[in-house]
């Protein structure tokens, strides 16, 4: 049982890591390589253990193939105890320090080893994937002449039950998995062509629903004395604005490329402030609050990530903030608005459009967002090496207004 899991273990094993594709759109594989690497390394050392309390069965040739076989199966230990060791070095010493969950359930410790030993351990790794499948394929060549040649009926003995028939499927089974995750893999990114997001990139939110406009953050001359000023006129002539409730089940999502991938996430935290007139757009004032912790992508190691201080730093700056300056209509049910998005400690000039459906006092919002994360600090580390400066944000809700 031990000899067919680690064989069907390894035949996956080799075929991801050669096949993964590298950077952000392979993250996921990235974690499932690390999780079976370290399933092989239990296995073998239970199976280590065995081999060590119980006898061995006699050997059936001596001299030169004898001593080729048994180094052989030494070497293959070698191979299962080493590959996963330098695999779990060489991501306890990255750079990127990236927690390991096995099978994204179970949190997997670093060694403490210094990050020199990063590069020799690297090589050392891929050297003994190589190594490996040529000491499988070894094995396997001896076990057919062992079948075949000298006729000693070897797959009856390494057989659950003593089934020759079913030592052959288990052997085809693991020639299957081997070629069929390589393909499958390399098939998904091929067909992905790099993961990229539907439509036109966007993500469909149902939370606030505001559309900022990066091309504003180029544009800092809207002068808030000014905006304050024509906002506060138009409240003297209409009154008051309405005040907007933002209703329960919104969604706020965002997007951005990685090397030709859309990495794609989501809030759940956030809320707003909204005083708005839908026929005096100038009187608005408009404020959303997201809260950086809430932020996923559907991993908990990215998430992670994502709240450390080469991304959010959300323990240092828990929110965001966007809030308007001036409001103008540019179509029916189409508006613009100007205002300051500040988030990690800076405050940058940020444009936001939306449009409105329904009538009187129920709307609905909808909109998109392009915020440049380079002029916020976000994504300084080489994690971010792939990702376009250019984060796209979805957001829509469904509003329920009262009178002043």
């Amino acid at each position: 049982m031990l000899h067919w899991a680690i064989a069907l273990a390894l035949a996956f094993q080799l075929a991801l890591g050669f096949a993964m594709p590298k950077g952000a759109s392979g993250f996921a594989l990235y974690q499932l390589h690390k999780s079976v690497g370290i399933t092989i390394l239990v296995l073998t050392l239970v199976r280590l253990g065995w081999r060590l309390t119980h006898r061995p069965p006699p050997a059936v040739e001596g001299g030169f193939q004898g001593f080729l076989a048994k180094s052989v199966h030494v070497l293959l230990y070698v191979f299962m105890i080493g590959a996963p060791l330098t695999g779990w070095a060489l991501v306890s010493t990255d750079r990127i320090q990236v927690p390991t969950m096995l099978f994204g359930a179970i949190p997997w410790p670093h060694l403490p080893l210094p990050a020199g030993v990063n590069e020799p351990m690297e090589e050392a790794h891929e050297l003994l994937a190589w190594i490996g499948i040529a000491l499988v394929l070894l094995h396997v060549a001896g076990a057919l002449r062992h079948q075949f040649l000298i006729r000693d009926g070897l797959l009856r003995r390494i057989a659950p039950g003593g089934s020759a028939g079913l030592a052959g499927l288990l052997a085809v089974l693991v020639i299957a998995v081997y070629f069929g995750t390589g393909m499958k893999i390399a098939g998904d990114v091929v067909a992905a062509g790099g993961y990229e997001a539907p439509g036109d990139g966007r993500v469909e939110l149902a939370g606030p629903s505001l559309d900022i406009d990066a091309a504003s953050a180029a544009n800092p001359s809207d002068a808030p004395s000014v905006a304050a000023s024509e906002s506060a006129a138009a409240e003297e002539e209409a009154g008051p604005p309405p005040v907007w409730t933002i209703q329960p089940g919104g969604r706020l999502g965002f997007a951005v490329d990685n090397a030709g991938s859309a990495l794609r996430g989501s809030f759940s935290d956030w809320s707003g402030t909204i005083r708005f007139d839908p026929k005096n757009p100038e009187s608005a004032d408009l404020r959303i609050e997201v809260r950086l912790a809430s932020a996923t992508l559907g991993d908990a190691t990215q998430d992670g990530m994502l709240q450390g201080p080469e991304f959010f730093g959300a323990a240092a700056n828990p929110t965001a903030t966007w809030r308007s300056i001036s409001v103008t209509a540019t179509g029916p049910n189409r508006y613009r608005a100007r205002g300051t998005l500040s988030l990690k400690g800076a405050s940058r000039p940020q444009t936001v459009t939306f449009t409105l459906t329904g009538e009187g006092l129920r709307r609905r919002v909808e909109g998109n967002a392009s915020i440049d994360r380079s002029a916020f600090g976000i994504g300084t580390g080489e994690a971010a090496g792939g990702l376009a400066s250019s984060v796209s944000l979805d957001f829509a809700f469904d509003a329920v207004g009262r009178a002043p």
